[in-house]
């Protein structure tokens, strides 16, 4: 239809109030498209403000967790999320914003059944009769990659519904192969599907840069310029991490539209997506640093609250070590500095009375920010100061910490130095109390298949924390106080290892009683033979291990244990509804665990949970401030 073609967005009513630049992209906002806590209808409410506010004109709803969105999209939502969805609908063409509604669609889905198209269209159509004109079909993140049932199924949508309905937008459809470029499954969906249809994109990885030949690629097997899916800020898969750096590594480059995939932390995301708005609105002139350092004043009106929000993002802006290996710099002013302060403690365990003063200026500063959102976030922004509470708590116990390991690496004797001690000592308990009411406060706030995942805040993880520890530790080594040496402490750490490839950025880590695999929420490719597991220190004893990961891979694989990580025993698991698990005596000493494909296959794995219950182990400095 003609409305169709002239127009890039759900509504065109909502785009007629709407002005941009002529080389902006015409489909520029927001997915709410990631695993964990929900933003509720507040949130969204605030978003589709802000998003009015910066020009920003798409909102696609797609939680993961949404279960009428999902596991149970043939069935109505309850009237009083109908409800919630008119009021969203009301502030988005206030704001002149589209607002679409995203189905997607399980392996129960059948093609060829008259009955699963008629549930389609009739659930489709209770979101029209709600208000939606804009619509999205997702074949993400389960089942296998059917370029032809996907594109069919995506045609009949549009053909059958959008077309016939006459005052809805063009159809977004997110792949089962979202990322890369090259793949057969890719190329079949460009060639089959209608080309008004748009296909969403991640770049070269689920989560990476956009970068111009990459997107040259993926328009050549699309048969279309991409609609960006980018993910970030989005921290699903690093939810100990807070992302509010700058927006950066994205090309000037042809797009059919644009959606950033924020945190669960709604209102702290704020930042990350002014950038993404202000590089919409014009790619080939974006300055991404002049955009992040003015984003502050213009999300906080009060200047004490930019200032220290600007200090607090600086700190506090990358993933950490995760499976996606994607990165973003922290701490850029400061890094020079933590730089010469390690490689000072590296030379002869002690700082330069210039670099002490420095760091210690450092601290404090980073220390102050956190005590001014403490005490204004509250009363002028709750939404804000309640989200990221945990790790103003994180951050200002890090920063004592750091003060009290100055202290000590001055201190003339273990006497002189017990004060200080004492105080660090104190400031990790708290920090440790801190982290556990963070966890209960978002579990209560999460849907219940995500709650197991959230994570305790972890603030500056990239260059502040790591210059804490090591100041840490060269004092007390000073302080000859050490029982075996930092060296052995310091490989007190689960880690894991695989032969898979797709799966070579693996992460462990200790929660608790648990040594878990960081979760990969993506199909994964494990040839047959391939592994991929966790180990743990000698001085840790297992009594469980427990891993889900789907009836495919269930079916295709067993748990093999060893004591040294080179000979292997084969587990004897309970395996039922894709789950692997069984006891374990502490006394046999099983270290390691790993997933083995026995079939003669490839197999998809998801890892959605892979543990070992565990108990004994230590930090390292907890355990060197022991000895004290």
């Amino acid at each position: 239809m003609k409305l169709l073609r002239a127009v890039c967005a759900a509504s065109a009513a909502a785009f007629a109030a709407t002005s941009f630049a002529a080389d902006a992209v015409p489909m520029r906002g927001v997915v709410e498209g990631y695993y964990g806590r929900p933003w509720g209808t507040e949130g969204r409410l605030s978003l589709l403000k802000f998003m009015g506010e910066m020009d920003m004109n798409v909102f696609i709803y797609g939680p993961k967790d949404d279960p009428y969105h999902h596991a149970k999209w043939r069935e109505p939502y309850p009237e009083s999320e109908v409800s919630d969805f008119r009021r969203l609908l009301a502030c988005a063409k206030e704001n002149g914003v589209s607002l679409y509604w995203a189905i997607h669609l399980g392996d129960g889905f059948r093609q060829d059944s008259g009955e699963d198209y008629k549930a389609l269209f009739a659930k489709l159509g209770l979101m029209y009769d709600c208000g939606f004109r804009g619509f999205a079909a997702f074949f993400d993140d389960f089942g296998g990659a059917d370029a032809s049932a996907h594109a069919a199924i995506c045609n009949r949508i549009l053909n059958d519904f959008l077309l016939k309905k006459g005052d809805c937008g063009p159809l977004i459809m997110c792949p089962n192969v979202y990322w890369g470029t090259g793949h057969p499954y890719q190329k079949a969906l460009g060639a089959a599907l209608d080309p008004r249809v748009h296909i969403m994109w991640t770049g070269r990885g689920i989560c990476a840069d956009i970068r111009a030949e990459d997107v040259a690629k993926i328009t050549q097997d699309f048969r279309r310029p991409p609609f960006i899916w980018w993910n970030w800020p989005v921290n699903d898969y690093c939810r100990s991490s807070l992302l509010l750096g700058r927006a950066y590594g994205l090309d000037d480059c042809r797009v059919a539209g644009f959606v950033s995939n924020p945190m669960e932390n709604c209102e702290a995301g704020k930042i990350a997506l002014y950038g993404v708005a202000k590089w919409c609105a014009d790619p080939s002139g974006f300055n991404s640093q002049k955009a992040w350092e003015e984003s502050f004043s213009k999300i906080y009106p009060d200047p004490a609250v930019a200032k220290a929000m600007r200090v607090f993002a600086e700190h506090n802006s990358d993933q950490g070590p995760t499976v996606h290996g994607y990165r973003r710099e922290e701490s850029v002013c400061a890094a020079p500095l933590c730089a010469k302060a390690r490689a000072e403690l590296d030379a002869d365990g002690e700082l330069s009375a210039e670099t002490v003063k420095a760091v210690a200026a450092l601290f404090r500063e980073v220390y102050e920010a956190c005590e001014v959102l403490d005490r204004k976030l509250p009363k002028g922004r709750y939404d804000l100061g309640w989200e990221i509470e945990g790790w103003l708590e994180d951050e200002k116990f890090l920063m004592g910490q750091g003060v009290c390991a100055i202290r000590l690496l001055k201190a003339p004797t273990c006497a002189a130095a017990q004060e200080d001690v004492d105080r660090m000592r104190a400031l990790r308990r708290a920090a440790a109390e801190s982290a556990r009411r963070h966890r209960e406060k978002f579990q209560a706030a999460t849907f219940d298949a995500d709650r197991r995942y959230v994570r305790p805040p972890v603030a500056s993880s990239r260059e502040l924390r790591p210059l804490v520890e090591k100041i840490s530790v060269a004092a007390l080594t000073r302080l000859g106080r050490m029982k075996d040496g930092a060296e052995k402490g310091s490989a007190d750490v689960p880690r894991a290892f695989s032969t898979a490839r797709p799966l070579e950025g693996l992460v462990a880590s200790r929660d608790g009683k648990y040594a878990s695999l960081s979760r990969v929420m993506e199909a994964r490719s494990v040839a047959a033979g391939e592994t991929f597991g966790i180990a743990v220190p000698k001085t840790w004893a297992t009594d469980y291990f427990h891993a889900r990961l789907g009836d495919e891979a269930v079916k295709a694989g067993v748990i093999e244990v060893s004591k040294d990580g080179g000979s292997w025993t084969k587990l004897a698991t309970d395996n039922r509804g894709g789950e692997m698990q069984s006891r374990l005596n502490p006394s046999d000493g099983w270290r390691y665990a790993r997933y083995r494909n026995v079939s003669p296959g490839p197999v998809n794995v998801k890892i959605d949970l892979f543990k070992f219950d565990v108990t004994g182990g230590a930090e390292v400095v907890d355990d060197l401030l022991s000895t004290l």
